[in-house]
């Protein structure tokens, strides 16, 4: 309406944008400003810029042919003078840890065939899949950086609840404890801890001493209620400790400080985001449990601490650093080769585009991550995958369904070519099902993890379509998926 006021007499007014690659309406951005530009500036003259300057061919028409699927759009077909180029790549893997180790191997080959490790990036949809990538890297000593925010362990919720178990572990580490003492804010601040600490001085003792002897350190009343809950909630935490797995104290931590909560009530994307963090936090204790014959809190603390080390040690040493990033950090940049990683349905398309209608927004996700490609651009998605804690056996992704059939290359890594790695990390392999349920539209199924719903469609394949009792619908594979039916 400013513009239209502006412009009212003269008419002079230009405007350059890519409706394909807007990506940040949870910022406020709204694709309708350019898709209705000319009925809003009547009179206006559109000029497509369709000539491309980075990408080859091949990688440009696989962009066309997935964006094309979206309906809101200006219509325009990038091309090059580069030429066709390599052709796009779609990798199957058994794991997320294949998928790592396969990335990992692939930038190794690169680096020999005279790429260095600063025209490589890896992209993902969400910050927590950095996390088998990085613990992978960190292993083969290949230096990278995460762009738009900070490595998985380096993260201030990860941190948080990781104090917390080096306080459950060693209530006497200090530092531990003065870090969650008011996370999630409980009503000890500062001056509370600063009279406590004041107190232990005094006495000789130790901070959690003096946490134990809060009604001497003459605080108010509402701040000893607090200091006490805080006290009483770790004595809790410690004694259900020698008793509980990690995996399940992590879950525990996460419930009984209330810090889940804390996050779920801010109800922003920020907040998700890191509480997806925290869920594959649960999932790194899984993956310790499976991998240790001995698997104690302080053994897993010890784990999570060398891979801090080993990263923090990690310099460039004058070759650059390998770029890991979310999708939506990746605009506006280049590399020559590109790894899309984790393209499942549910992944990305992430589950929540499909909730809440905003598919057309992750398929112009996908469009980005593709043209930030020069030469190279390979996409994996895995047969099953633990993120977020859980295991799924994971549907490719639709918007590999929309890739050409020219000019992309299609393959499965068996397992043997990980010289059996899952089974040496303990884990079990997922086989089909012998008892496939045999289900119809409309019948209550139950799943193991997601709970209860509805059968909304089946086809062919044997994929059907569930919806749950939080109203999301979930496309399943029926040969993996534990389900049953129920009456």
């Amino acid at each position: 309406m400013l513009l239209q006021l502006l412009t009212s007499e003269h008419g002079n007014l230009m405007g350059v944008g890519d409706p394909d690659q807007s990506v940040f309406s949870w910022r406020g951005a709204d694709i309708r400003n350019i898709l209705d530009f000319e009925r809003d500036f009547p009179g206006t003259r559109t000029i497509a810029l369709e000539q491309n300057y980075r990408s080859t061919n091949a990688i440009l028409n696989a962009a066309n042919a997935v964006i094309s699927h979206n309906r809101e759009r200006k219509e325009k077909r990038l091309w090059s003078e580069l030429g066709e180029g390599e052709p796009v790549r779609v990798l199957e893997v058994e794991d997320e840890h294949a998928e790592a180790r396969f990335v990992a191997a692939e930038i190794a080959g690169l680096l020999e065939y005279g790429y260095s490790l600063s025209e490589l990036a890896v992209v993902y949809r969400t910050n927590a899949q950095s996390r088998v990538l990085e613990d992978v890297l960190v292993r083969q000593g290949v230096a990278y950086q995460v762009i738009g925010g900070p490595r998985f362990y380096e993260r201030a919720e990860v941190k948080d609840v990781i104090a917390y178990l080096q306080a459950i572990d060693n209530p006497y580490d200090a530092v531990s404890l003065t870090r969650i003492a008011n996370k999630p804010r409980r009503g000890v601040g500062n001056t509370s801890l600063s009279r406590l600490q004041t107190l232990a001085d005094g006495e000789g003792i130790s901070l959690w001493e003096a946490l134990g002897r809060a009604d001497e350190a003459g605080l108010a009343t509402a701040s000893l209620r607090a200091v006490q809950s805080f006290y009483g909630l770790l004595q809790s935490l410690m004694a259900g400790a020698m008793e509980l797995s990690v995996s399940e104290l992590v879950e525990r931590v996460l419930e009984r400080s209330g810090y889940l909560d804390a996050l779920e009530a801010e109800r922003t994307i920020e907040a998700r985001g890191r509480i997806e963090n925290l869920e594959e936090l649960v999932g790194v204790a899984h993956e310790f449990e499976a991998a240790s014959d001995e698997p104690s809190l302080s053994t897993f603390l010890q784990e999570i601490s060398l891979y801090s080390d080993q990263d923090a040690l990690r310099g460039d040493e004058g070759g650059g650093q390998t770029t890991l990033m979310t999708l939506h950090s990746a605009k506006g940049l280049e590399y020559r080769a590109v790894f899309m990683i984790g393209v499942e349905e549910g992944v990305f398309p992430h589950a929540r585009s499909l909730e809440e209608g905003s598919l057309e927004e992750e398929r112009r996700l996908c469009y980005v991550g593709m043209t930030r490609a020069k030469e190279r651009l390979t996409f994996t998605h895995a047969s099953r995958r633990s993120l977020y804690g859980r295991t799924d056996a994971n549907l490719p992704s639709r918007f590999l369904d929309e890739l050409p059939e020219e000019g992309v290359e299609r393959e499965r890594l068996a397992p043997t070519s990980w010289s059996n790695y899952g089974a040496r990390r303990g884990q079990a392999q997922v086989a089909p099902r012998t008892d496939v349920p045999d289900l119809s539209t409309g019948d209550n199924v139950r799943h193991s993890t997601l709970g209860t719903g509805v059968v909304l469609r089946i086809e062919a394949d044997g994929v059907v379509t569930v919806r749950f009792e939080d109203g999301v619908e979930r496309r399943l594979m029926l040969e993996y998926a534990p389900l049953e039916r129920i009456h």
